[in-house]
């Protein structure tokens, strides 16, 4: 089947939720997933301007000398001050942005995908819920994202909660949310909770694709 009007839809949550499992779950079920970390990495791999302004805004060190960029000395420098956070994004993510449209452009053309999902922990931070026919925010209690958090990255308790708290609430991200999907039981439990809010969206593309045929149709 060709998809005409795939759904576009931003799932996010926040550090430790487990929006990107999510979106695996999303990904097997058909989706077409776009990882915005992934893309923001790309952007600082193979973008030599963007190399150029991170070097000149936080110092030759934050990069190996194979030009890599070291990435959690990068990380540790910017979460001590919220204005060279600011700094950083300024740099990343207008150029992340335009890669994640184009892979939204990509996808809509092959007709293969009913549903486009980017996976970005801060859509709503970057005022970008008005590119998605829906949101969805994945949540989770405190306990359980500094669990995921430690066991992933090996942060100390204290520097989680404080990068947890640079983000927005997750309790208003859920507020504004078209989905949520609760993360504080086990895998299988997450992926049921997923797979009905999925199909409720392919409920919604069948819709948007139905109205597509009418209009033409008219």
């Amino acid at each position: 089947m060709k998809y005409s009007r795939p759904l576009v839809v931003g799932l996010t949550g926040g550090m430790g939720c487990g929006q990107t499992t999510v979106a695996k779950f999303f990904e097997k079920w058909g989706a077409r997933v776009v990882n915005a970390d992934l893309i923001a990495k790309q952007v600082v791999d193979e973008d030599e301007e963007v190399k150029r302004e991170l070097e000149k805004a936080f110092g030759k060190r934050i990069f190996y000398r194979n030009r890599k960029l070291n990435r959690k000395l990068l990380a540790r420098i910017v979460f001590e001050d919220e204005s060279k956070t600011r700094r950083l994004n300024r740099i990343v993510h207008p150029r992340m942005v335009s890669r994640i449209i184009e892979k939204i452009e990509q996808a809509r053309e092959t007709g293969r995908y009913p549903i486009i999902a980017i996976d970005a922990a801060l859509l709503y931070e970057l005022n970008l819920e008005h590119m998605f026919d829906a949101m969805i925010v994945v949540s989770s209690k405190m306990q359980n994202r500094i669990k995921r958090i430690q066991e992933r990255d090996r942060l100390s308790e204290r520097e989680i909660i404080h990068r947890i708290q640079r983000q927005l609430p997750i309790e208003d991200k859920m507020k504004w949310a078209d989905f949520v999907i609760e993360n504080n039981g086990t895998l299988q439990d997450l992926e049921r909770r997923s797979r009905a809010v999925y199909h409720r969206l392919l409920n919604l593309q069948r819709k948007k694709e139905r109205q597509t045929r009418t209009a033409v149709n008219y």
